[in-house]
């Protein structure tokens, strides 16, 4: 079976007795490690039963965006998904792995618990508060635990990622922090909304507050 040319980066020439394919070596490598990462699931609480084992159920199928070549051993993967809360104690194996794998390596970070600790974060002492404490993460896909077709577009933004790397300059990204936004809605709207959010929290009314105290008040 040959190659579908209309699918590769570039331009397709025709020439007598024949045509080629014209383009550069970024966008042909980096479109071959777009659609062909290989996972190393890391699972270590209830979002990788809850998710990653419904991304490979025939429903969704993982197979269609080239990523279900999941390996158990980190030298043969080249894309860290993190599933699940990260305590102090497993942090040590967690970035061992990472340096393991092969390069480039993607990391996409799922789950509440994973990206800021989750609840756990509240009188812990042995939550990390974050995967980027320990490792750099390229993807963030939050929920709690996050529907497979959030991860599916965690998976498909971090395609877009690595179509946009060069060849020359590794180890190099432009991370997509915002890969998609309703329309209508700007960068700029969401800082103003953060700022107005900011104040208003900032603002206190010591009477309001001190009556709001549950304690019985002095006679």
């Amino acid at each position: 079976m040959g190659i579908a040319t209309d699918h590769l980066p570039g331009v397709v020439e025709q020439l007598p007795g024949g045509s080629v394919l014209v383009t550069s070596f970024d966008s042909v490598i980096n479109w071959a490690r777009a659609n062909s990462l290989w996972p190393l699931a890391f699972g270590t609480s209830c979002c990788a039963i809850e998710m990653l084992m419904a991304t490979g159920g025939p429903r969704h199928d993982l197979a269609r965006f080239g990523a279900e070549v999941a390996r158990p051993s980190p030298r043969q993967a080249d894309l860290l998904i993190l599933a699940g809360t990260i305590v102090k104690r497993m942090a040590p194996r967690l970035r061992l792995l990472y340096e393991q794998m092969a390069e480039p390596r993607y990391v996409i970070a799922t789950g509440a618990c994973t990206i800021s600790g989750g609840p756990f974060i509240y009188n812990s002492y042995s939550t990390v508060r974050g995967a980027d404490e320990v490792i750099p993460v390229d993807v963030y896909v939050p929920g709690c635990p996050p529907r497979p077709e959030s991860f599916f577009h965690g998976l498909l933004t971090l395609q877009k990622l690595i179509k946009t790397e060069s060849i020359r300059q590794p180890g190099v990204r432009h991370k997509p922090v915002l890969s998609e936004l309703p329309d209508g809605i700007k960068v700029e709207d969401i800082q103003k909304e953060i700022v107005a959010l900011l104040e208003g929290e900032a603002t206190v009314d010591v009477n309001k507050a001190a009556q709001a105290k549950p304690w019985p008040k002095g006679t």
